[in-house]
């Protein structure tokens, strides 16, 4: 009986030990499977996991690049230390001037403008020396260094009747260009290098499609920060000379002043309408001249021709009271 139970336990003891080697081998197979599995699937995903990670980064670089690019960063996002923050303010002006010697004043004015270091953006004159009515106009740009010398000096020629002056300051504006050009220039050598790494074509196309996109918007800060540069570095003048017989005499607006103006306007309106009427009779005179020939001829003709009747007429009036 013992030996019969000795053999059972020997015998299931084999049958646990076969199906656990069998196990183990299965195990082992099925974890040597799952590895090279693994590992093909592995170095297979990991390509791609950094390929996308890669084409995610660098989208997500030209995201950050265009959003740079196209919105204005404000003060507080950007260390002002990296730009020129310096006050940056446009001066201009308008200055309107009476003279009563016109060709002397205009000639004061293109001298102040020269010595000052300035250059004339545009000038224009009309009105005649014979009628006494010129007028010149000129738009001078001035070193915004000799800008307030200038303003004194220019007040003294003729007599000044009119002048004004504005100050725009533009600082932020030009921080603004600043950090978008540095932005722009950024995104531009991130491009160049994705340039020179690409892998065929169509990417090489597409990359310098939208260099060529940030070049352009490049060139047209450059261009805005130049314009500003050139507004703060010369200031700009607008300067009206009038000729004029007497100066105007400014007095306070009071009631009578207005009365004694109006009453003068209106002879000085009744003189130049005299004025006016000789003038144009003057014009006519020729005219006049003729046409009152002409009258008298018809008017001698006609008489004499009126004349000779009457004397028929009583000539015959006498001989027939003689025959009666």
């Amino acid at each position: 009986m013992k030996k019969i139970v000795l053999c059972l336990i020997s015998t299931i003891l084999l049958l646990t030990a076969c199906g656990g080697a069998g196990s183990t081998s299965s195990v082992e197979g099925e974890a040597n499977t799952s590895f090279y599995a693994k590992d093909n699937v592995g170095f297979e995903t990991s390509d791609q996991v950094d390929t996308a990670d890669y084409y995610a980064e660098d989208s997500y670089e030209d995201a950050s690049y265009e959003n740079e690019a196209t919105e204005a960063p404000s003060e507080g996002q950007v260390d002002l230390e990296e730009y020129d923050s310096s006050r940056k303010l446009v001066y201009s002006s308008y200055i309107s001037l009476e003279s009563k010697k016109f060709e002397q004043d205009v000639s004061a004015v293109k001298k102040l403008v020269t010595e000052s270091g300035g250059y004339f953006e545009s000038t224009s004159t009309s009105g005649s020396k014979e009628d006494g009515n010129r007028s010149a106009s000129f738009a001078a740009r001035v070193p915004a260094d000799k800008y307030e010398s200038f303003m004194g000096s220019v007040g003294d020629v003729g007599s000044l009747t009119y002048k004004s002056e504005s100050v725009d300051d533009i600082t932020s504006s030009y921080v603004d260009v600043q950090a978008r050009l540095k932005s722009l220039n950024t995104k531009l050598e991130r491009l160049q290098e994705l340039e020179a790494n690409a892998e065929n074509i169509t990417e090489l196309l597409e990359i310098e499609d939208r260099i060529n996109e940030v070049q352009y918007e490049i060139e047209s800060y450059t261009a805005q920060k130049k314009v500003y540069d050139d507004q703060v570095d010369y200031s700009t003048i607008n300067i009206d000379i009038t000729e004029v017989v007497t100066y105007s005499e400014v007095k306070a607006d009071t009631a009578w002043n207005r009365f004694v103006k109006a009453f003068g306007d209106s002879f000085s309106g009744f003189i130049l309408f005299l004025q006016g009427v000789v003038i144009a009779i003057i014009y006519l005179l020729p005219y006049i001249i003729i046409i009152a020939i002409v009258l008298f001829i018809i008017f001698r003709v006609r008489k004499k021709k009126g004349k000779s009747t009457w004397f028929k007429k009583k000539d015959k009036k006498e001989k027939e009271n003689s025959e009666v």
